[in-house]
């Protein structure tokens, strides 16, 4: 049915762990519960979810790494009935009365932007979404999804191990990652799509041996900077790309990208807006069948129909009324050869509106003067950035995007 990591999970041994839930008394009933779920152990945690979907209950997947009262606040946050922390063996009760009234999967949005959000979607919204992303996926059916990213978000579990399951395929979820094991798991099964977030896909890419190559890629969350995009069409076969949201799941996936701001083709169940041109951008604004959502993310349609994303329309920097997308300005900081990542994001300047300011990591002490002198040959003015900082590590929220809330700030 699955692997995790090198062990193979049947179907007999997921059936016969349904009969130990339908013996917890505290799981009688399911489908009128919200249960949350914080675990290590794979198996019990993906057991546990399938059960409770099958029951037509409520999951709130927790990221296992989170510690017990980080998860027993959480599981209030999302009015869950019950938290399994670790062991199925003793569960906690939370305070609450209301009954589902409808099988829902339950996830806080990222946070990037804003406060997060408590997303519900029920699971026949899901399935929806796994029949048109099984019909829109450009993959053989014979390649083995390798899912190197949390299963505890939409992205692995949803596009990554549910999707695989219903169109047939084994999905090898992976929770050691090491880029060497990953490397080694990708090499044992030489037809595969590895889903994993940018970040971690640039690592495993820069681990390769020069005659070593990925099959196919599937990234997701954050837009590629285009050295690393580079890199990876250069050591992989196919680079795929998807976008989405926690409202409405996957939204577009591109075949192969060429561009890091191409972010693909919208799924059939979907009708997605957006502007008319990269001069002409707009809010992209996804309609689905039941509701309409508004992104917040600036995008337009190419004339090949293809959607791509500028970035955050909270993230645009406007100088003196010009508009700076950070992604344009941490392209060419990472070109020069010593800087390995970069963050761009605006400060309020009380006597000059916003500011475009940096935080970059280094191999070695870089001065201000030289960076901005690198900038000024290929920026225009008013993307030059105002503030350079060298720092240590751009702090990243747990599914590995950049919190441009704790870099930002206000000047003085």
């Amino acid at each position: 049915m699955l692997y995790i990591n090198d062990h193979y999970y049947t179907k007999q041994d997921f059936e016969e762990q349904y009969l130990h839930f339908e013996q917890m008394p505290l799981l009688v009933g399911c489908e009128k519960k919200r249960i949350a779920i914080c675990t290590e152990n794979i198996f019990e945690w993906l057991a546990l979810c399938f059960y409770i979907r099958k029951h037509r209950g409520s999951v709130v997947p927790i990221h296992p790494a989170t510690p017990r009262d980080a998860a027993i606040r959480y599981a209030h946050n999302t009015a869950s009935h019950l938290l399994i922390f670790q062991s199925l063996n003793t569960p906690i009760l939370m305070i609450n009365d209301r009954e589902e009234k409808e099988g829902v999967l339950v996830q806080m949005s990222s946070g990037t932007t804003g406060a997060p959000k408590c997303i519900e979607r029920p699971w026949s919204s899901i399935e929806e979404e796994i029949t048109s992303y099984n019909a829109s996926l450009p993959v053989e059916k014979e390649k083995v999804p390798i899912i190197a990213c949390p299963i505890t978000h939409s992205y692995g579990l949803i596009s990554g191990v549910l999707s695989a399951i219903e169109r047939g395929n084994e999905p090898v979820i992976i929770s050691n990652l090491n880029p060497k094991y990953v490397l080694k798991m990708t090499k044992k099964h030489e037809r595969h799509i590895l889903y994993a977030a940018p970040v971690f896909l640039h690592l495993i890419a820069s681990f390769l041996k020069r005659e070593e190559k990925l099959d196919s890629v599937m990234t997701s969350g954050t837009m590629l900077p285009a050295l690393w995009l580079e890199l990876l069409k250069e050591k992989a076969n196919v680079v795929l790309q998807q976008y989405g949201c926690s409202e409405a799941g996957c939204v577009a996936i591109h075949p192969a990208i060429n561009n890091a701001n191409q972010m693909g083709f919208p799924l059939p169940h979907l009708s997605v807006e957006a502007g008319n041109s990269e001069s002409e951008p707009g809010e992209i604004v996804i309609h689905s069948r039941t509701h309409t959502i508004y992104t917040k993310d600036l995008g337009y349609f190419s004339e090949n129909g293809v959607l791509c994303c500028l970035g955050r329309m909270d993230d645009m920097i406007n100088v003196g009324g010009l508009n700076v997308y950070p992604q344009e300005v941490e392209d060419v900081l990472m070109q020069e050869p010593r800087i390995s990542e970069a963050v761009a994001y605006k400060k309020v300047d009380v006597f000059a509106g916003e500011r475009v300011c940096v935080q970059f990591i280094a191999d070695e002490i870089v001065s201000e003067l030289e960076l901005r002198e690198w900038c000024k040959q290929r920026l225009a003015p008013h993307q030059i950035p105002y503030e350079l900082i060298q720092v240590q590590e751009i702090p990243k929220l747990p599914n590995g995007k950049i919190s441009r809330k704790l870099v930002g700030g206000v000047l003085l």
